[in-house]
């Protein structure tokens, strides 16, 4: 088979990326120094832990108001050597937050049923479970005993609520919604500028003006990376989130992962290992009291 100039360049500019990537080990230290605030309920330490963030004060939202909850994943893969390790460790190496996260995915209960987009299957945005990881050709590559999840909430109103769910909704049944290979590039590109080329104080991407702005709120979008799609879906449901987009011309074609935990009104819920997120959803609901209704209403009863 015959190779192009530009198959080569990507080959050449993909194959540094990772030798930068295995050489820069990860020197995150906020998901791996989370012990102050742990509350363990008396689970062996070696077996299953998980961290409990805090109390998001469900007694005080009013009837009308609801949660999204996305989660971003730091998954652990058998085989080190697979394209998406090596993508992994090439987003671990370029990005400037200090959670580790190379994928995330949207959700609209606590139910281990979130949607990701990824490659690999008939359609790119699928149901993501991480107990039950063989049903999706992305998660079962992934260590599910090993790989760690973070779940975070937006707390919106009814109707943010039900345009968002409405959106994913379409995505999922359009076949034209994909997973943007070359927007990796794009993002690496920019991820290197931004960890090189960008003061400190001005990493955040909120600070960094970027190409297209406007792409965000674009009505014909079909190809998007996992963060990039979550990005977009809130943009577009969220009023306070638009806001934010629109003020910090923000275009959701360059949001890693771990960006999104500085969305407005994004709030850390628990961590867990893949396997336990369900005891960690449900540890999370009971050990708050007032959470009762919060239990109810986005977590099943087993």
């Amino acid at each position: 088979m015959r190779v192009s100039k530009f198959q080569k360049r990507i080959a050449v500019i993909f194959s540094v990326l990772i030798i930068l990537a295995w050489s820069c080990r990860s020197t995150k230290q906020e998901d791996r120094n989370v012990l102050s605030q742990i509350q363990e309920l008396n689970i062996d330490k070696d077996d299953k832990v998980f961290c409990l963030y805090e109390n998001i004060g469900f007694e005080d939202s009013a009837t009308s108001e609801k949660y999204i909850f996305f989660r971003l994943y730091e998954p652990v893969y058998d085989n080190p050597f697979c394209v998406e390790n090596l993508l992994k460790n090439c987003i671990m190496m370029i990005d400037t937050n200090p959670v580790s996260t190379s994928h995330s995915a949207i959700g609209f209960d606590l139910n281990d049923c979130f949607y990701g987009l990824t490659t690999g299957g008939e359609h790119n945005l699928k149901i993501e479970s991480c107990t039950e990881t063989l049903s999706n050709c992305y998660m079962k590559k992934c260590n599910k005993f090993k790989s760690i999840q973070i779940t975070y909430a937006i707390k919106v109103t009814d109707e943010e609520y039900a345009r968002a769910k409405k959106i994913v909704s379409e995505f999922l049944e359009n076949p034209n919604t994909r997973y943007s290979v070359i927007q990796n590039f794009a993002i690496a590109g920019y991820g290197i500028k931004r960890n090189i080329f960008i003061p400190a104080e001005k990493k955040h991407f909120a600070d960094i003006p970027n190409k297209r702005p406007e792409d965000t709120f674009a009505k014909d979008r079909y190809k998007f990376v996992c963060s990039t799609f979550i990005a977009y879906v809130l943009a577009n449901s969220v009023d306070s989130i638009k806001e934010f987009f629109i003020e910090k011309g923000i275009d959701s074609n360059y949001v890693l992962p771990s960006d999104l935990e500085y969305l407005p009104g994004a709030i850390k819920l628990f961590r867990s290992t893949w396997v336990d997120y369900n005891v960690a959803a449900k540890a999370y609901c009971s050990t708050y009291s007032v959470l009762t209704p919060f239990y109810k209403d986005y977590l099943a009863e087993e």
